[in-house]
């Protein structure tokens, strides 16, 4: 079998003749040497002219071949010291010429072989080395014997000059070939290189490849565990294209028939499609732009596709019709689904079975409700036969009864007050929130409310200060519901309040609505909890570490109240600096529909 270019670099022969040595070099000069002077010595009609010239001749070519192999034997491949062995070489040759028949040698030809090693070093400056050494060995025989005509002065001559242009061709040819040995080393650098960046990209690849696939098994494996929640997926044009347990668990429909060209807007019944459209936005997409289908859906879905572009958060509860026409109170949250470049795929539906949460907050305000009006009747009871105990003419109390009746009638009167608002947040929760609209003076509201709130501000030690406006500001509202709002946010402010410190209660006009506000300079709250703050029965760790008393459904009321009127509400708070609660009604009620309000 034929060997390959890299068994033939590891063969050591062929390392030997790849990059010889000196004395690989120097062979063949000393080879011609020898046979020459064999031949002179053995064929009578090659004699020797000058035996002693000839002789020193040998012995010249043989200190160079000495000189070879020591260079050779200490690895010195290159430079001035290796050269010098073929330039010694001409000389001994030029000797050998001359006591062997001086111009007319049969052997003049032999300098050839040192020529050439010579002309093979890089640089033109060889080629004049070679010309002037060759001229002096083929002169050589001139100086004991000089020629007697023009035409042996020229063969002298012309020699020399035939040796330098035959150089100038080698160190030309050497020159190129030894370009084209750099190009193809760089070459074959680059090549090995790049197959070793190739090998490392393989591999990289093959770990890549790896990891998506364990990737991909690992989604496969998150995808199929999601029962609790339905995720959709669907093209833009609402299409679905990816229907996980979860949907099939909660709207009825396999996988299969999902993906069979169903669109997302079948689970969604007429009522909640217009209702979703009347509260969305405009499509982005232009006629050019939207994608096939896109146009056959319904404006609902529409709107909440392009609440999706817009970067609007789409999350809301609304009621999904399941495959078998039934519906049923869900979560729902729309994304746009991108891929890794970011370019728009689709969009990400997210269904939240509801069912259980609606049960439980129903069943949950009944029994605030039934408890609260259960526990309203004997706690009126006991308030009234306190207050015969206390003004029965026939048998007075003593000082220390009537301290004591004041105490249970007090806490009684605090009980009440906290049954009024669980029912009222019952209230709320369920939608049979009533409100007893009329025109008020807002201004004097505050008034009132500050006025009535002065003593318990006196006695912690606090500066309450009003700062409405001098006239009416006359709005049409349920002056009961919003003093009771006032009220709910003066006492807070009081009781978060340090001695020392100041509540101001601020009402304004602003356009086409009055905006109040309460201010204090207490204890603040966490910013990381302000958005919890209408929640009911949350407290803040401000209030519950400077044990603050109360239940946590204040602010909870007062939002409702707020809402109701059609109006915003509103905190900014820094701890340690204070709080300001801000809440806006319009002048005018916007509609007398109601809205249930979720606080929870």
């Amino acid at each position: 079998m034929r060997a390959t270019p890299l068994e033939r670099a590891e063969n050591r022969w062929y390392r030997l003749v790849d990059n010889p040595s000196p004395l690989i070099k120097q062979a063949p000069t000393l080879t011609a040497a020898v046979i020459a002077a064999l031949l002179t010595w053995t064929v009578p009609q090659l004699p020797f002219t000058h035996l002693g010239v000839a002789l020193i001749g040998l012995a010249v070519v043989l200190a160079a071949t000495v000189q070879a192999a020591i260079l050779s034997a200490r690895h010195v491949y290159d430079g001035w010291a290796v050269l010098l062995v073929p330039m010694i070489d001409i000389v001994g040759l030029g000797l050998f010429r001359a006591g062997t028949g001086g111009a007319a040698s049969v052997f003049g030809s032999l300098v050839l072989l040192p020529v050439v090693w010579i002309a093979a070093a890089p640089g033109i400056r060889w080629v004049f080395v070679v010309g002037g050494l060759t001229s002096f060995a083929l002169l050589m025989p001139y100086l004991a014997d000089p020629p007697r005509s023009s035409a042996e002065w020229l063969r002298g001559v012309v020699g020399p000059l035939v040796f330098a242009a035959l150089a100038a061709v080698i160190n030309e040819l050497s020159r190129q070939q030894r370009v084209r040995v750099e190009q193809a080393e760089e070459l074959v650098a680059a090549r090995t290189k790049a197959l070793s960046e190739n090998v490392a990209m393989i591999v990289q690849l093959r770990d890549k490849e790896r990891q998506y696939r364990e990737l991909l098994d690992s989604f496969e494996s998150l995808w199929s565990s999601i029962t609790a929640q339905a995720v959709v997926a669907t093209d833009c044009s609402g299409t679905i294209t990816a229907w996980n347990p979860g949907a099939v668990r909660l709207l009825g429909m396999s996988a299969e028939e999902a993906r069979d060209g169903v669109r997302i807007d079948r689970f969604f019944s007429a009522a909640v499609l217009s209702m979703l459209a009347a509260e969305g936005t405009e499509p982005a997409h232009t006629a050019d732009e939207m994608p096939t289908g896109f146009a056959e859906l319904s404006p609902g879905i529409k709107a909440l596709f392009a609440q999706a572009d817009a970067g609007v958060p789409v999350d809301g509860d609304v009621e999904v019709t399941t495959a078998g026409g039934t519906t049923v109170p869900a979560r729902v949250t729309v994304s746009p689904h991108k891929d890794g470049a970011g370019a728009q795929q689709g969009y990400l539906f997210v269904l939240t079975d509801e069912t259980r949460a609606v049960e439980v907050a129903r069943m949950k305000d009944e029994f605030v409700g039934m408890i609260s009006h259960e526990l309203r009747t004997p706690l009126s009871a006991i308030i009234g036969f306190l207050d015969l105990l206390q003004n029965d003419p026939g048998q007075p109390l003593t000082e220390d009864q009537q301290e004591f009746v004041g105490i249970i009638e007090r806490n009684a009167q605090r009980l009440l007050n906290l049954v009024g608002d669980l029912l009222f947040t019952a209230q709320v929760e369920s939608g049979r929130f009533p409100l007893d609209r009329e025109e008020a003076d807002v201004a004097h509201l505050v008034r009132s409310a500050v006025q009535s709130a002065g003593p318990h501000a006196q006695r912690e030690g606090i500066e309450l200060v009003a700062e409405v406006p001098d006239g009416a500001l006359p709005v049409v509202v349920d002056p009961g519901r919003v003093g009771q709002a006032i009220d709910n946010l003066l006492s807070n402010a009081i009781k978060f309040t340090a001695r020392g410190g100041t509540v101001t209660a601020r009402v304004r006009p602003v356009d086409g609505a009055v905006e109040f506000s309460i201010a204090d300079t207490g204890v603040g709250i966490p910013e990381d909890e302000q958005g919890m703050l209408f929640t009911r029965f949350f407290r803040a760790s401000t209030a519950t570490r400077n044990a603050v008393p109360g239940v946590g459904l204040g602010l909870t009321i007062t939002r409702a109240i707020v809402l109701a009127h059609g109006g915003t509400m509103d905190v900014t708070s820094q701890e340690g600096v204070g709080t300001e609660f801000r809440f806006v009604i319009p002048t005018a009620p916007r509609t007398e529909a109601l809205s249930v309000i979720r606080t929870d």
